[in-house]
């Protein structure tokens, strides 16, 4: 039997660097854990964490932190990739001008080489710290197609 502290940090674990839709989901993994949760207990520890569950661009819908909610209910990133589908990264937001990736520590340099070797036609260059890089688009190009483009690049998680 594991205790909640450790629960709740598994299940933060999981909302922050899977795509979960739902609730279902979200408990095979806790099971596959060790975790022996019933819906409601998730329920109540989705609650008291603040997970919101937000609709995707393909017409899905997926669980995320209270922070990520909060910034695009904010509307401070119109565009927003959630965080599952690419390995080692944790978001990707859009400004009027710039595309800033945010990688779990240390995936930073690696992924922002790869985006410059990939030579793609919308970026210009990349300037990554430790788990941040800043996308600098190439002009005539929105940040949404630049997003789009490296969705379309980035390594998926298997």
């Amino acid at each position: 039997m594991k205790n909640k502290i450790d629960r709740i940090s598994v299940i933060r674990d999981i909302v922050q660097n899977q795509s979960i839709g739902s609730q279902d989901e979200l408990l095979a993994q806790l099971q596959s854990k060790g975790f022996d949760v019933t819906q409601a207990t998730l329920s109540r520890d989705l609650k008291q964490m603040q997970v919101a569950k937000i609709a995707t661009r393909d017409g899905g819908y997926v669980y995320v932190m209270p922070d990520v909610a909060a910034t695009i209910k904010g509307g401070i990133a119109p565009h927003f990739i959630p965080p599952y589908s690419m390995k080692g990264i944790v978001s990707i937001e859009c400004s009027s001008v710039l595309i800033v990736i945010k990688t779990k520590p240390g995936y930073a340099s690696s992924i922002a080489y790869d985006i410059d070797m990939a030579e793609l036609k919308e970026v210009m260059g990349t300037i990554a710290g430790d788990d941040t890089i800043l996308v600098i688009p190439r002009g005539g190009y929105t940040t949404t197609q630049v997003a789009e483009s490296l969705c379309a690049f980035l390594p998926k998680q298997k």
